[in-house]
């Protein structure tokens, strides 16, 4: 009944402790780990082998390295049990009743999405992160009745896709519960892009217009969408604040001008407060435009 799609890259090292915490798992539902090879240099078979003892395993190698996102996809394609679940190959559950937490919650309920919490390895944190896949359950159905797939960028590709689920009106309930370790693994390319913090803030700024053009603003998800705004530039303005060079703060609100042109009056707003009720009569009035 639940699918566990894993995309992998060069992941040997640390895909065996993945798989283990999900053999480790107590739930006693029906389990299919999908492993999507994004055309790794690496072989994968004798952990494959070795894991299947514990869960059925199926493993599809792609032609080319494609990135992440879309290897999810594949995974979607090739599955159809009624839930969905998303763990990186070099991440953990964090105990043995992780999964069983999320799938009871969402099990004969109304729900479309449950979110758990996670713990961010590198930094001590945790939290409830409603713009990555960590930690979640999706319903299959409302993926597929509302077309949700991730986009062909490398970097926010997860952001891309659950901010989809988010704003296309998923009832998403929030369980206070530790399920998810986000693990740091140097070699990464989640790690790597640290470095190019400014330039893949390029990337994010088109993925957030091109699904504010894709969702029409109505009144039933003014709030959502106005929420999803207020966040993202709560996000700009704080690694504006802190990381950007005077030359890095004229081109990235150079770059807000192409992509979110009406939305420049919002860049540099210190206080929070005074951010998110400017979001809110911003999206007011357009309702009323």
């Amino acid at each position: 009944m639940i699918d566990i799609i894993i995309p992998v890259y060069n992941a040997r090292k640390t895909l065996p402790r993945t798989l283990m915490s999900i053999a480790l798992q107590e739930i006693s539902t029906d389990i299919l780990v999908t492993i999507v090879d994004d055309y790794s240099s690496e072989d994968y078979q004798d952990i494959i082998v070795h894991f299947q003892k514990f869960f059925p395993i199926q493993y599809h190698r792609l032609d080319e390295n494609i990135g992440s996102g879309l290897a999810r996809n594949k995974g979607l394609d090739l599955t159809n049990q009624e839930f969905l679940v998303f763990i990186d190959a070099d991440d953990l559950f964090y105990d043995v009743d992780s999964l069983e937490a999320l799938y009871q919650t969402i099990h004969n309920s109304p729900y479309d999405i449950v979110s758990g919490a996670e713990r961010d390895e590198a930094r001590s944190l945790v939290f409830i992160n409603e713009g990555d896949l960590h930690g979640k359950i999706y319903r299959r159905s409302y993926i597929e009745e509302n077309k949700i797939r991730f986009n062909h960028t490398r970097f926010h590709e997860d952001n891309y896709f659950n901010s989809w689920v988010l704003l296309s009106g998923a009832n998403n309930y929030k369980l206070m519960k530790l399920v998810y370790i986000y693990c740091f693994n140097e070699s990464s390319i989640t790690k790597q892009k640290k470095d190019l913090n400014f330039q893949r803030l390029t990337i994010l700024l088109s993925n957030v217009r091109d699904l504010l053009q894709m969702i029409p603003l109505t009144k039933e998800n003014k709030e959502l969408i106005s929420h999803f705004v207020f966040i993202k530039y709560k996000y700009y303005n704080r690694i504006y604040r802190e990381e950007f060079t005077d030359e890095q703060k004229k081109t990235f609100c150079d770059w807000i001008q192409i992509y979110d042109p009406e939305n420049i009056d919002l860049m540099g707003i210190e206080n929070v407060e005074l951010l998110e009720q400017k979001v809110i009569d911003k999206y007011n009035k357009k309702m009323h435009d």
